[in-house]
């Protein structure tokens, strides 16, 4: 029952980042957190979300350039070991509200400065950028939900969904296979978190073929509230589950 749960999850989450470019770590950590061990589920999203942004950069037809995203993947390779050490070290409770809280402060943020709102592209300076893809990559290392510092960063440079979505793809395609390797000598790469990931990639598959049906029909509007409303929900599914916790 656990598995096949896992499974279902698995494939929201990659109809989710298939068709806006992001959110595959953001709907299953929450998620999967309440069926198995935090670690297991952060560690479960780090193997599927490397696989699947492979398989949607393949298809992606309008690829952004990795020399625009470069920045962001060595700032992202650079604060990984801390998140994978915060992974390793941290408690359950813990993690379930570092979980709850990277989810959460992001939505809010979002929200509240309006960064779903299509703008022209703004300038992008490289420190910045840098700056930017450390805390994605501490985030991810820790409980693989690095997106929503870049997804931010993505709808605050704006112009356009074509344009984020691009980057998005982009960033966690080159930021996966590096990323994922320094985390193997952690040994959160258990036989069930690598079963259980064989297990989901053929339905994860399915989620790249019906996200990309998504992804034609998703308008410039639309693009930003549902990438709103992936955060806000995943923060409250986040909170919950560090709530109940706490309460145990």
């Amino acid at each position: 029952m656990d598995t096949t749960l896992l499974v279902l999850i698995a494939l929201a989450g990659t109809l989710t980042q298939a068709g806006v470019g992001f959110g595959f770590g953001l709907v299953f950590v929450p998620f999967a957190a309440l069926v198995v061990p935090t670690r297991d589920a952060v560690a479960m999203s780090l193997l599927l979300g490397t696989i699947i942004a492979g398989g949607i950069y393949a298809e992606q037809r309008k690829r952004t350039s990795p020399r625009a995203i470069a920045p962001l993947v060595v700032g992202a390779l650079l604060g990984t070991p801390l998140g994978v050490l915060i992974l390793v070290r941290a408690d359950e409770t813990l993690l379930r509200l570092l979980v709850a809280t990277s989810v959460f402060v992001s939505a809010v943020v979002t929200l509240a400065t309006g960064n779903g709102h299509p703008h022209e592209a703004r300038p992008e300076p490289v420190v910045r950028q840098g700056i930017v893809g450390v805390m994605g990559g501490v985030i991810r290392g820790a409980v693989s939900m690095g997106g929503p510092p870049i997804v931010l960063y993505q709808h605050w440079i704006g112009g356009g969904a074509d344009r984020i979505r691009g980057a998005l793809t982009a960033y966690f395609f080159w930021v996966g296979i590096p990323a994922t390797a320094m985390t193997i000598p952690s040994g959160v790469f258990t036989g069930h978190v690598i079963r259980t990931t064989l297990v989901a990639l053929p339905v994860a598959a399915m989620g790249v073929a019906l996200g990309r049906f998504v992804r034609a029909r998703l308008t410039e509007a639309w693009f930003g509230r549902v990438s709103m409303l992936v955060l806000a929900v995943t923060a409250a599914v986040a909170a919950w589950g560090a709530i109940d916790v706490l309460r145990g």
